[in-house]
């Protein structure tokens, strides 16, 4: 079977260096051994007094695998500046995210929010420690600084921007500074950051890669106007991308137990799973919601390029639409998917916005035999996931992989979806139903 698998990019694949959670010898860095460190500073057998001294005592997995916000909408925007950028720190699977403020004078200085992810229960989990440094300046965080769900939502999730556009990141654009006036005025403002702020404090023991006058980011010289295809061999220097990536397939896992919670799910689970799978005609969207998917995208988008700076007259502005614009239908079956399941979608997307219509994650693996499953392949993945599970005449027809694996990273796992097409004939046979369903939501792993 052939697989096109590349993150917004061509297939041809080059020598990257190989990075696994594994790379330091030992079991994976969790938050609890995190909470471990932070009690007890193996160099001192004290804890660990500020994230300055935090930083380097972290696996080297950490502090390679990271990204900066120069423009934020946290509760602590005020001290997050071009100059002094947030930092945001995730394993290679990003089942664990660190992040912190750089102002060591500023209110939120010591405050070590983390991100993690509980398979079991497929729920994100956040957790804020304020450290002895941040204790002695007399600092609280407010409770509205406090509330992880005024921005993550009750049932929490990352808040993250699709690909290949993070406004307020570096890096917002393809992890490289285009050479237009957003990118280049961006790019001053990395490199005044790099030769001041980034050699000290809480910046100066991250690893930074070779190879880049812009580590961690992609070189500008390398980017080609026109496309959002890059060369895999890059990915080593696409860090807002790799944690897209990531995220994505932890919040799909996180997607599928709230639809299998859905009071429709049980009477609708094949029929849905025929729908993204097209496997009737029939199975469509109506024009008047193609038409209403298009109204909420067209909307977010223009939103979104506003909140990255576009005025008018900037060249090349479709460079930076949104790419779910050209997946109207594939949304709305998504849609209509959470409708026959009886529940909210409202929080499904990793974007702040409300019933945010941004799933694409960057992997161009959409297209089997003529159609196109982008952005409804990973209900698609968890759908046929767990109906396998419970029922193995669905067995034969769920193959999936790790397509990044052999360069070393725990993402990348995608279905064949030529393969997942043909369970077509069990789903629409004459009295299929959905078997018993469990609203819990652990992934079974293939």
């Amino acid at each position: 079977m052939a697989w096109r698998h590349v993150l917004g990019l061509v297939l041809t694949l080059a020598a990257w260096p190989t990075f696994a959670a594994a790379a330091d010898g030992d079991a994976p860095f969790t938050e609890a051994r995190l909470r471990e460190l932070l009690a007890h500073n193996p160099q001192t057998g004290r804890p660990v007094d500020s994230v300055a001294e935090l930083v380097p005592l972290l696996p080297e997995e950490l502090r390679r695998n990271f990204t900066f916000v120069h423009d934020s909408r946290s509760p602590f925007k005020a001290a997050i500046t071009p100059a002094k950028p947030r930092v945001i720190l995730f394993t290679d699977d990003a089942r664990l995210v660190l992040t912190f403020i750089g102002d060591e004078t500023a209110p939120g200085a010591d405050l070590l929010e983390t991100m993690s992810f509980d398979d079991a229960q497929a729920r994100f989990v956040f957790n804020a420690y304020l450290l002895p440094a941040g204790e002695r300046r007399a600092w609280r965080p407010s409770v509205a600084e406090a509330k992880c769900e005024r921005c993550h939502g009750a049932d929490p999730r990352p808040i993250y921007d699709s690909y290949p556009l993070w406004p307020g990141y570096y890096g917002s654009v393809l992890d490289t500074f285009p050479r237009d006036r957003l990118g280049e005025k961006e790019r001053r403002n990395y490199a005044e950051f790099t030769a001041h702020a980034a050699t000290t404090g809480v910046y100066k023991d991250l690893i930074r890669p070779t190879g880049t006058p812009v580590a961690p980011f992609l070189d500008p010289r390398l980017f080609k106007e026109g496309t959002i295809e890059l060369d895999p061999a890059f990915f080593p220097y696409l860090p807002n991308a790799r944690l897209g990536i990531a995220l994505t397939e932890l919040n799909r896992e996180r997607i599928y137990r709230k639809l299998a919670a859905g009071p429709g799910f049980a009477a609708n689970e094949k029929r849905m799973l025929a729908l993204l799978l097209e496997c009737r005609p029939s199975d469509r969207p109506t024009p008047r919601d193609v038409r209403a998917i298009q109204g909420q995208l067209a909307s977010e988008n223009a939103a979104r390029l506003k909140r990255l700076g576009l005025v008018a007259g900037d060249p090349r502005k479709e460079r930076n639409d949104m790419t779910e614009l050209k997946f109207v239908r594939e949304l709305a079956e998504i849609d209509m998917v959470a409708r026959m399941a009886g529940v909210d979608r409202s929080d499904w997307s990793m974007a702040l916005e409300p019933a945010s219509l941004a799933f694409f994650d960057g992997v161009l693996s959409g297209i089997s035999n003529g159609k196109s499953y982008y952005l409804k392949e990973d209900l698609i993945y968890e759908l046929l996931s767990h109906l396998r599970a419970r029922e193995p005449a669905f067995a034969r027809y769920f193959y999936a992989a790790n397509v990044f694996a052999e360069q070393g990273y725990p993402f990348g796992t995608i279905i064949d979806l030529e393969t997942a097409a043909r369970s077509c004939r069990l789903l629409t046979a004459p009295g299929a139903e959905a078997g018993p369903v469990s609203a819990g939501g652990a992934r079974p792993r293939s």
